[in-house]
């Protein structure tokens, strides 16, 4: 029988993971909020794109979840 905390893990990790395949740019977004600006330039409202450093950084994270959901689910099922 599975233990439902390792099927939770799971679930969560392969969620969590492609989120953050999918949409790493909100996830900046999401972690960055209600921080001050280090630079004031641009219009009013004007949001700076993350760099492109940050979203690899992100991926790279994502794929780390997918893989430890993989993993979590694998051992919580066979």
């Amino acid at each position: 029988m599975a233990d439902l905390r390792t099927l939770l893990a799971a679930g969560l990790g392969l969620l969590l993971g492609v989120c953050c395949l999918l949409a790493p740019g909100a996830v900046v977004r999401v972690h960055t909020v209600g921080r001050r600006p280090h630079d004031r330039r641009g219009g009013y409202g004007a949001d700076g794109d993350p760099s492109g450093r940050w979203l690899l950084l992100v991926r790279a994270v994502g794929v780390g979840f997918v893989l430890a959901g993989g993993y979590f689910g694998y051992v919580a099922v066979g």
